[in-house]
């Protein structure tokens, strides 16, 4: 009789859900003990199952099907899963290896499509770099402590809300595959927009956005952090490749805003593409979020990513294959060892710490740097103090029909017509979920 009752008002809940979509979640959430908010967000109760893997595979070992062919279908894949109901948070696992997986959450607005790319926004909360375990109520946090969640039904966004504690923090590569990961899994199941996905935090969250927009950026259309840090010495070219738009509190009582200004200065000149927004406002920015989510909001519709920019610079002093290789087209080995190039870049900055402290240094000592343009089916890069260098093709970028051609370091490496490889873009395309950018093949070079 219990289970009967239970099951009954479950089911009037889900209806209430169905009409009044995302304006009662916070509702929902108070009323709701732990158990039962749970199944609330169970993607079973609307259906929702992943995109058809095996049918890409099957398209790999089809004979039938050219490269070319398979290129074309991977790029306007547009078959997703119907649900049941829209104006919904549901819980799902992103695998961080074969031994962990970690729980986030997704928002799906009313009027979410799955016959239309829909606009994807990942938002880091604050408050958790410090938290070992996730507390209790951690899967209502994208309710209780989301100020984003008032514009998604509005600006028709997906959202992907982490669960997060310490070891998913900035400093790991946990932290990134984590990130990976959830834009992977809801890729599989959501219709998004590739060249429209984009990265928000609040201070915790801010840290994350920053560290991310210089070192992971190949998903990422645009990052938006508010009321961060930057918390180590970036690698300021790197800006270069992606736009970043700052807000930052005048009055903030953990971040002294010295800090973020004359990085941001010191990226815009020498080409970034960084919005730097002061107010005079505290840390704490709930109570302001409309002077600020509106704006970021609109410049996500206005902002798209370009999968194929032609020209392309990135620095590194470490190697971590698996999460971070290089951006979009361009990969690297570093070497740190190698004595640098004639033209390896050095700068001096003048910064500051998070506490105010003067942290004046010399950029560009050990660090791989690669600088890179295409342009008529050639390739013209210059590297400094790296060992290898991978070029990702796409038919978008070269005319296939054509020879490739590579000028590393003033000397001509590479001179032959690429192939399309179904091996290759097939597993590529697997593991990034990416149709705004396919590749076809890669051209691995090693540097003397």
């Amino acid at each position: 009789m219990i289970k009967t009752l239970f099951t009954l008002a479950l089911a009037i809940t889900f209806q209430q859900i169905a009409f009044t979509q995302s304006s009662n979640w916070a509702r929902l959430a108070s009323d709701s003990d732990s158990a039962t908010f749970e199944k609330l967000i169970d993607p079973k109760e609307y259906s929702i199952s992943t995109m058809n893997v095996e049918k890409i595979k099957e398209w790999q070992h089809n004979s039938s099907i050219s490269g070319d062919s398979l290129f074309r279908l991977l790029s306007n894949w547009n078959t997703f899963p119907e649900i049941k109901q829209t104006g919904i948070v549901i819980k799902l696992s992103a695998d961080i290896d074969s031994n962990y997986s970690v729980p986030f959450f997704v928002y799906v607005p009313k009027n979410y499509n799955p016959k239309q790319k829909t606009v994807l926004l990942v938002y880091y909360k604050g408050g958790w770099l410090a938290r070992r375990e996730l507390p209790n109520n951690f899967s209502k946090e994208i309710i209780i402590d989301n100020p984003t969640l008032a514009y998604l039904d509005e600006y028709n966004v997906v959202e992907v809300f982490p669960a997060l504690k310490s070891d998913l923090a900035i400093y790991g590569n946990y932290g990134y595959r984590h990130l990976s990961g959830m834009i992977k899994e809801t890729k599989k199941r959501f219709n998004i927009d590739d060249n429209k996905v984009f990265l928000a935090g609040y201070s915790d969250g801010g840290k994350t956005v920053y560290n991310a927009s210089y070192l992971a950026q190949t998903t990422v259309a645009c990052f938006y952090p508010i009321n961060g840090a930057v918390v180590s010495p970036p690698f300021f070219p790197n800006w270069y490749n992606r736009p970043i738009f700052s807000i930052v509190a005048k009055r903030d009582e953990l971040t002294d805003p010295r800090s973020i200004r004359s990085k941001a200065k010191h990226a815009v000149d020498r080409g970034a593409n960084w919005i730097y927004r002061e107010l005079d406002k505290t840390h704490y920015y709930k109570p302001y979020a409309h002077e600020i989510l509106p704006a970021l909001f609109q410049h996500m519709m206005q902002t798209n990513r370009n999968p194929f920019p032609t020209r392309i610079v990135y620095d590194r002093s470490f190697n971590d294959v698996r999460d971070f290789p290089g951006v979009d087209w361009l990969q690297m080995e570093v070497n740190t060892k190698k004595a640098p190039s004639p033209n390896h870049f050095t700068d001096s900055i003048q910064t500051f710490a998070g506490d105010g402290e003067e942290r004046n240094y010399r950029y560009g000592e050990n660090v791989g740097q690669v600088r890179a343009v295409f342009f008529d089916n050639v390739f013209t890069v210059t590297t400094s103090q790296v060992d290898k260098l991978i070029l990702y093709i796409s038919p978008l970028m070269v005319n296939m029909n054509l020879p490739v051609k590579i000028i590393l370091n003033g000397k001509e490496v590479f001179n032959n017509k690429v192939e399309y490889s179904k091996e290759f873009m097939t597993e590529k395309f697997l593991n990034d979920f990416d149709r705004g950018q396919v590749f076809v093949n890669q051209i691995v070079i090693d540097v003397p």
